[in-house]
């Protein structure tokens, strides 16, 4: 297992303690698949009425981007943060369109799922086997596929971001520091 995967997992676990086995599923698929599941025609809509709805002084200890992929290739941009120290949501959305064009790899999700087993098994990161066993069995059921937070992080964190491609986000956006 890399080193980059294992500091990926290490820090989201450090950041939100209250993650749980599906968590971190959800974190490596966003590193591996990106965006584009989600993205349609209501896409600008969903983005909109999110923002309308988060309270943008909650959570301020996020970063405005937060790697998903060992590489940081890929990443969430916190909504909260972005509101605050950005405001242009339709260049935002322009960022989510193009980083939906990504496709990811189901090969390489699995290694990357074979290393946060190996770190649960080494001790590294305390999950619960039972989970991943589970979680295991939906894959060899029904594939790799994209999965919802658990409720748990969602209470503790209530997650506002998009997943977009770093050096997309990047071209689109010039922000110091």
């Amino acid at each position: 297992m890399s080193s980059e995967l294992r500091s990926l997992i290490l820090e989201h676990v450090e950041r939100r303690p209250e993650s749980k086995v599906r968590d971190i599923y959800k974190l490596l698929y966003q590193g591996v698949f990106g965006v584009g599941h989600v993205i349609s025609d209501r896409a600008w809509g969903v983005l909109v009425e999110e923002v309308n709805r988060i309270n943008l002084n909650e959570h301020s200890e996020d970063p405005l981007l937060e790697q998903v992929s060992p590489d940081g290739s890929m990443v969430r941009v916190n909504l909260r943060q972005f509101v605050n120290k950005v405001g242009d949501l339709k260049r935002l959305y322009d960022v989510m369109m193009k980083s939906g064009e990504h496709k990811g790899d189901a090969c390489l999700f699995l290694d990357y799922w074979s290393g946060f087993k190996e770190m649960v098994k080494n001790g590294e990161v305390e999950f619960s086997m039972d989970d991943i066993e589970a979680l295991d069995r939906l894959i060899r059921a029904e594939g790799v596929k994209p999965m919802h937070h658990t409720e748990s992080y969602r209470e503790a964190y209530y997650p506002a971001y998009r997943v977009v491609l770093k050096p997309v986000f990047d071209e689109m956006f010039e922000l110091d520091g």
